[in-house]
């Protein structure tokens, strides 16, 4: 081998070396900025409620991390928990979860809300789309204490929120499940919410697989999609899709409402709403559907 074949061959080895290592870097960063959530205070506003409440704290469970929010006690014997979107907390403002709760608990319905891990006032550190079975079951099981069978207590989650109860209602009994603005699966998700800030296509392409590699081996993200886990939901699904959502398309929920397997799931197109404000947008509408869902035998 002639000196300069070695000289190119190495050039080339410092080169692809080089490439290797900005990827693997780039990839790394990638993954914690997806998967690791900066914690948003909560202004203590329980008062703006209108309606009795606790504050209450209990522990996650499998892992004991202690998480606090808010409980309503209500009259006619369903509960509702809800799950707040994933950079929120419990007072969700893209929501309106303040109004909501008073309006759940108008119609009667005792209502949980909570931080989840990391966020608000709850303790532990914040992971995208993880922690679902923890965090969910410490909640089902505080509603429990306080009286309640599995067949009445019901999940309200949005965004993040809806797939995390999309993902524990495949693998454990609950009431009802109403899912706001859940996605079909996380590459979606996550590629119209880098292309909603500007990464080109041939980005996420490019760094998916290494992205994926690192969410895996630094945080154990398992990949869980919606659409692979709502057949295996037995409860009822009330699936329900703003008209202007940026980020999941009409054609995907109604694949999540075909891949169900209970008759009695329902779908709800709702006009001129953007990304999970339903209730924000029609909130009459909204409590009106998802009262006659929760009611309905």
């Amino acid at each position: 081998m002639s000196q300069k074949t070695k000289k190119i061959l190495k050039i080339t080895g410092i080169v692809v070396g080089a490439l290797l290592v900005i990827y693997l870097g780039l990839s790394a960063f990638g993954a914690k900025e997806a998967i690791e959530i900066p914690r948003l205070p909560l202004i203590d506003v329980g008062q703006e409620l209108g309606v009795p409440y606790q504050d209450v704290a209990f522990y996650s469970r499998g892992d004991h991390v202690l998480l606090k929010g808010w409980f309503v006690p209500g009259q006619n014997g369903e509960a509702i928990i809800i799950l707040h979107g994933g950079f929120q907390n419990r007072v969700d403002d893209n929501v309106d979860t303040l109004d909501l709760i008073h309006d759940l608990s108008v119609k009667g319905y005792s209502v949980l809300t909570y931080d989840l891990r990391g966020r608000g006032e709850s303790e532990g550190e914040a992971r995208a789309l993880s922690n679902v079975n923890e965090d969910i079951g410490g909640a089902v099981d505080f509603v429990q204490s306080r009286g309640y069978a599995i067949s009445k207590i019901n999940i309200l989650g949005f965004c993040s929120g809806a797939f995390a109860a999309c993902v524990y209602a495949s693998q454990n009994d609950i009431g009802k499940v109403i899912l706001d603005g859940c996605f079909i699966d996380v590459k979606t998700m996550v590629a119209r919410q880098a292309r909603s800030v500007g990464i080109p296509e041939f980005f996420q392409n490019i760094f998916w697989p290494g992205g994926l590699l690192f969410t895996h081996w630094m945080y154990g993200f398992n990949g869980l999609n919606p659409i692979d886990v709502v057949p295996n939901i037995k409860c009822p699904v009330f699936f329900i899709h703003e008209q202007n959502d940026e980020f999941i398309t009409l054609e995907e929920v109604q694949r999540l409402y075909q891949s169900g397997t209970n008759p009695a799931n329902e779908i709800w197109e709702v006009v001129s709403a953007n990304h999970s404000q339903s209730y924000k947008s029609h909130p009459l509408e909204f409590i009106g559907k998802v009262d006659s869902f929760l009611s309905a035998s």
